[in-house]
């Protein structure tokens, strides 16, 4: 049975940024387990690393700032969107910062790690994860000795990255830092290098098993082992609380762990599960979640069709909130009323029109001016992939547009003044 438009377009926006018309009617005209195995089986763009980062007369900011332009581009011109999104996620989830690991190299290494992963093996992830050396640096691993145990990487391993407070004891982070001495970096540090001298070789006792713990063992415990079961819900949570809507209701958050096992911890299989499920098409999902500075980012340029490389992302995703790369705690970004207050609202408005200058700079900014009132409304907001307008939305944009041909004293831009309503419209930012 082919799927309602709504939740073509749904499915869309959350299992990437969003989809046209076109793209809508396209995916609707499968069934709905067709459209989500058409989301998770693309195949993504391959990765080339930006020729700045070898350029030694370049410095930090420059390097950083053509990886945020980049990734913007890629996720607002990617064919796996999906991949694309799951890799935010993870660099959200797994957080580094490139402020703390002082290497925008590493930081941009470990983004292709995640990215090469991103839909694949949850425990190739994990364990690739704790030896990158973006995050060796950024939570102290490659200090880790078993002179002096750094317990900063083996709480949050537990904490937020595989089970969440409550699920573990204080002495499994002390232990752990055991476990994870010598798990270091190469003097050079251009590598991961497990240190032998620095590595505690004596008992440990982890989850009340006591036994020569070393690091990828305690991960192979928590994924595979006495901690499955609660990691498997710890992430199942998570994925639902960024897909869907915070707070899942109940039974979801076991249905898609026991997924998760059963398909041998497999992402695409949680993620199947969960876009398969009848709760995220429900009106609580739709209306669930806030989109994120990034996500308004990546659908102004896939809207407007900007280059990255003529904006100044960097600036304004972290005037936003959200600078990639660099995420504000090992928390990572929050989400929904985050995202809502008069600064942000105001920042917002700010990129808006930046972006908005530079598609007017470039003579990219859709005419509307010929077009009936109804068709050039409906045309503003597909700019930016929303198919569907709220009749509350439609109506005030529609009475706004008509007052404007309608005047004689009206001197701006219909068509930038048009398009800069809807990218501010709650249409577009609910996501």
């Amino acid at each position: 049975m082919p799927m309602p438009i709504s939740d073509a377009a749904h499915l869309l926006r959350r299992a990437g940024f969003g989809g046209s018309t076109t793209e809508i009617a396209a995916l609707a005209a499968l069934d709905r387990a067709a459209a989500v195995d058409r989301l998770l089986n693309a195949t993504g763009l391959p990765d080339t690393p930006p020729a700045i980062l070898a350029d030694a007369t370049k410095g930090d900011y420059e390097k950083i700032l053509v990886l945020i332009q980049d990734w913007i581009q890629r996720m607002a011109t990617s064919p796996s969107p999906l991949q694309e999104k799951m890799t935010f996620f993870w660099h959200g989830h797994f957080v580094s910062g490139y402020v703390k690991t002082d290497s925008i190299s590493q930081m941009y290494d470990q983004i292709v790690f995640y990215r090469a992963n991103a839909l694949g093996d949850f425990r190739t992830l994990t364990q690739g994860m704790a030896i990158q050396v973006a995050m060796l640096r950024y939570l102290d691993g490659d200090s880790n000795s078993k002179r002096h145990p750094n317990q900063n990487f083996a709480r949050e391993l537990l904490e937020l990255f595989t089970l969440g407070i409550g699920n573990y004891a204080e002495s499994d982070v002390i232990e752990g830092a055991r476990a994870w001495s010598g798990y270091n970096v190469a003097d050079d540090g251009s590598a991961f290098q497990f240190k032998a001298a620095n590595h505690d070789t004596a008992n440990k006792t982890i989850f009340g098993i006591t036994k020569n713990w070393d690091g990828p063992t305690e991960i192979d415990e928590i994924l595979l082992g006495s901690k499955q079961s609660t990691m498997a819900r710890y992430i199942a949570g998570k994925l639902w609380s960024f897909f869907a809507h915070p707070n899942p209701p109940a039974g979801v958050v076991d249905a898609l762990a026991q997924a998760f096992i059963a398909g041998g911890l497999q992402i695409k299989s949680v993620l199947r599960a969960l876009f398969l499920r009848d709760e995220f098409y429900a009106t609580s999902a739709k209306q669930g979640l806030v989109r994120t500075p990034v996500e308004l980012a990546v659908a102004a340029v896939r809207g407007l069709k900007v280059p990255t490389s003529e904006l100044d992302l960097q600036w304004h995703l972290s005037n936003q909130g959200q600078e990639p790369y660099n995420p504000p705690n090992v928390a990572g970004w929050k989400q929904n009323g985050y995202w809502i207050s008069t600064s942000e609202v105001a920042a917002r408005a700010a990129f808006a029109a930046h972006v908005l200058d530079r598609a007017n700079d470039q003579r990219l900014i859709p005419d509307f001016t010929k077009k009936a009132l109804d068709a050039a409304v409906l045309g503003a907001f597909d700019t930016f992939a929303v198919a569907t307008p709220s009749p509350t939305t439609k109506a005030a944009v529609t009475g706004w547009l008509d007052g404007v041909r309608k005047a004689t004293d009206y001197f701006g831009d219909p068509n930038y003044d048009l398009l800069f309503l809807v990218l501010m419209s709650p249409d577009l930012v609910v996501a």
